[in-house]
């Protein structure tokens, strides 16, 4: 057997693991029991239980709620607003402070 042929096999069998697992997670999200009934078992490659291990540690150090992105835009144009509202009060208090010296001659 050629090693691309090996190479090939291996990789199909990690897809079918990627999409055993995307299918675990959308039954737990929709609060179903068991997976989607169209999932191909597979046979598990030999060290698959670990790199799942390994996957999910690292996904759960990293996992937070999630932020909607209007709230994230809110905040966002209501800090740009308060930028903007500053540089143009500290623009009026500069030009204030020229023309009354320039007056005061």
């Amino acid at each position: 057997m050629s090693d691309r042929l090996e190479e090939l096999r291996r990789q199909r069998g990690l897809l079918r693991d990627h999409l055993g697992w995307l299918d675990r997670e959308i039954a737990a999200l929709e609060g179903a029991a068991a997976p989607a009934q169209n999932a191909a078992p597979a046979p598990a490659p030999a060290g698959a239980s670990s790199v799942d291990g390994d996957a999910e540690a690292i996904l759960a150090e990293f996992r937070r709620p999630a932020v909607s992105i209007q709230k994230q835009a809110k905040v966002g144009c209501l800090i740009y607003f308060a930028i903007g509202l500053a540089a143009m009060a500290l623009s009026v208090a500069i030009l204030y402070v020229l023309v009354k010296r320039a007056h005061g001659r």
